[in-house]
């Protein structure tokens, strides 16, 4: 982005250069490990090409393709709210885009948590040892929320550092340690429903989880938000606002779905 190191200034075009190298780099450092490292080794995946199943690929896309299109939902929502919030002024956008990119940093815990759940979760489930699957799910959840505590805590101690680290800028400095603060809601709200997404996942329950990422965020989040930004005094702070009503209620009803199907296993297991 800046030219540093001999490197030619390039500005934006920097950074998509620089993750287009990151994600090659991911893809050749994958295919060695799947050639080199077992137990990967042992299948010899690019010696013999198997024949097309048409059978198997649509049962990877009935469950692939619902999680796709629901991290979609998850995902865009951030760019829509970012082009509604538009026509505030550029020390609101940067203080806004400062703030939300801490809160995406942080979300890289219950997202690591939730990929977990995911393959532990489904693995007991296969093997129907639905208990199994149900203590992992809380194991989970629990963790999540206690890194989620531990990640609010270092936000409101240290809001004026962490502003710091994006803007030199007393403006901006002040704005985004006021996001950050709605960035505490986002991490208990995160720190719920993403593992209970992986957990879901796990258990093959991927419509739901889909209908709950588009419900949650487009239906409630972003209307909400909208409404309160541009209609009260919130202002800016009011996207936020509609964007934590979108996913708490999604945790919400994440959980209840959750409950349900546990049940619903543990029952099939009594009755057997």
């Amino acid at each position: 982005i800046f030219g540093n190191l001999g490197f030619p200034k390039l500005g934006g075009a920097g950074a998509g250069l620089a993750s287009a190298m990151t994600y090659w780099a991911i893809f050749i450092m994958s295919i060695c490990i799947v050639i080199k490292a077992e137990p990967f080794a042992s299948f010899r995946l690019f010696q013999k090409l198997p024949r097309m199943n048409i059978s198997r690929i649509g049962q990877i896309l009935k469950i692939g393709l619902p999680i796709g299109f629901a991290i979609f939902f998850e995902t865009s929502i951030f760019a829509a709210v970012t082009l509604l919030m538009g026509h505030f002024d550029t020390i609101t956008i940067a203080s806004h885009q400062a703030a939300m990119n801490f809160a995406s940093i942080l979300y890289i815990l219950p997202l690591s948590i939730s990929m977990a759940l995911t393959i532990v979760v489904g693995f007991e489930a296969g093997a129907k040892r639905y208990k199994d699957a149900q203590s992992y799910s809380y194991i989970g959840i629990g963790t999540a929320v206690l890194f989620s505590l531990c990640t609010a805590a270092l936000i409101l101690l240290f809001r004026p550092e962490i502003a710091g680290l994006y803007t030199a800028e007393s403006a901006v400095l002040q704005m985004t340690q006021h996001f950050l603060i709605y960035a505490i809601f986002f991490q208990l709200s995160d720190a719920i429903a993403a593992p209970i997404q992986g957990a879901l996942r796990g258990y093959k329950d991927v419509n739901y989880t889909l209908i709950a990422a588009f419900v949650s965020y487009w239906v409630i989040g972003l209307p909400a938000g909208y409404l309160i930004g541009t209609y009260t005094s919130f202002g800016a702070f009011g996207y936020w606002i509609g964007l934590i009503a979108g996913l708490a209620a999604g945790a919400i009803v994440l959980f209840i779905r959750l409950k349900l199907i546990q049940k619903r296993q543990l029952r099939h297991v009594s009755n057997h």
